[in-house]
């Protein structure tokens, strides 16, 4: 705005000077009053003067109310839309903590139960190592068992069913020993994932807890507040920041992460808690078979046993019946030879009969079909006594390998026993742990 104007430009200015220079001053007729150094104005000037300077005041007077009105309403406007920038950033600082504290709530929900499923599934794996564990005992004893029946010698180191029942409770072993060794290894690659996942949660929880102190503390900012002040570009786009959207994705790929592991490993729970009974069902299963086996063997060889222990008190009877025989042979053979004497004698004495009475009467060939009689008959004594003793030598053979096989049996049997007394330890395993 210009300055004002005071006087008319075209108003005529009446200059009194003085012939010496000088200014009068004073009443005397000889001089007239003026103001020192300045110009003259009309009265038409001055009347002027003061109706602009009354306009222009008034005009500059509405100016200055129209100027008052608007700063009034800028600052009220102003005012309004800090206090409501203010109120609406602190709702959305309230809103903001709101949707973290979900977060975190949910974070911390899916952090215990996946603490809680990596307890359940590090108990399953250590009742797998345990089961694992247990297999040693069943495996010592099976071997056992087949390096005790490798001790049996001749006709008992036989292929039989028992030694099959063994080779297939050894198979069924290493399998069940095998199954565990690959849970415990699942087990083990589920815990690490669980781990993992538990591991970005808790950083996740911990940016959250960091991140809604922060929230908290600006929440409570006010403008009397003694910790604000003016910041060098303190709305600068920092480094690594990211949108909303990929904010509440990274949360929600941790949860939905864990809870995919948790479901994961709850289904490995429950595999290797079937597995565990099964396993466990079908050691018991084959046990059973062989044990059967094994009572199946030992009545079989005990029966042998018995048939030979028979034959041995018999063999050893018939034995004494035959030596009996022989004996009686042998005498029935001695017995001939007087009579034989005797018919000899008599054949003798009588070729001194004389003359004519050396004669082929009825003495004397009754006395030579007695004597033939009498060779014939030790002949077929003694043939007989030669087929006693063969009898008996072939008895008594038998009888030495009954003893023998007998021996055998027993050796066999003590082994089966000393099998089925190791096997007693099977029942003290508990493989379903």
């Amino acid at each position: 705005m210009s300055a004002p104007t005071y006087a008319n430009k075209n108003a005529t200015c009446v200059s009194m000077t003085s012939t010496s220079g000088d200014y009068k001053t004073g009443n005397g007729p000889t001089g007239t009053y003026r103001t020192k150094g300045g110009p003259t104005y009309a009265p038409n000037d001055w009347q002027n003067s003061n109706s602009i300077m009354s306009t222009t005041a008034v005009r500059q007077q509405g100016g200055s109310l129209e100027i008052r009105q608007a700063a009034r309403k800028l600052r009220n406007e102003t005012d309004n839309k800090t206090n409501w920038g203010q109120k609406d950033n602190t709702t959305r600082l309230y809103d903001r903590m709101i949707d973290v504290t979900a977060w975190k709530d949910k974070l911390e929900q899916t952090i215990a139960d996946t603490n809680t499923e990596i307890s359940a599934l590090t108990n399953h794996k250590e009742r797998c190592e345990t089961a694992l564990a247990n297999m040693n005992t069943p495996y010592e004893v099976v071997h056992d068992n087949l390096a005790t029946r490798a001790i049996r010698v001749a006709i008992d180191l036989v292929d039989d069913e028992v030694h099959q029942e063994l080779n297939k409770e050894v198979e069924v072993i290493d399998g069940i020993k095998q199954k565990l060794k690959q849970k415990v290894d699942e087990a083990f690659r589920q815990l690490c994932s669980l781990q993992d996942a538990y591991n970005a949660m808790c950083d996740d929880l911990a940016d959250k807890m960091h991140s809604l102190d922060v929230d908290q503390a600006c929440h409570g900012l006010t403008n009397q507040s003694a910790n604000i002040g003016f910041h060098k570009n303190a709305t600068r786009i920092k480094e690594g920041i990211v949108q909303a959207d990929v904010w509440d994705s990274h949360s929600n790929y941790n949860t939905q992460r864990a809870m995919a592991e948790m479901r994961a490993s709850t289904s490995l729970r429950e595999a290797i808690n079937n597995m565990i009974e099964q396993t466990s069902n079908d050691l018991e299963a084959q046990r059973l078979r062989t044990e059967y086996a094994f009572r199946k063997r030992i009545h079989e060889v005990q029966m042998a046993k018995d048939e030979l222990e028979w034959q041995q008190r018999n063999t050893k009877r018939e034995l004494d019946v035959l030596s009996d025989d022989i004996r009686g042979l042998k005498q029935a053979i001695s017995d001939k030879d007087k009579p034989l004497e005797v018919a000899e004698t008599r054949s003798e004495n009588r070729t001194y009969r004389p003359n004519v009475e050396l004669c082929r009467d009825q003495p004397h060939d009754g006395i030579i079909a007695e004597r033939n009689d009498l060779l014939n008959t030790v002949s077929t004594l003694i043939d007989q006594h030669n087929i006693a003793e063969d009898a008996h030598t072939q008895l008594r053979q038998t009888l030495n390998r009954l003893d023998e096989d007998w021996s055998i049996k027993s050796n066999s049997l003590e082994l089966e026993e000393r099998c089925m007394t190791k096997r007693q330890k099977l029942t003290l395993v508990s493989h379903n742990v």
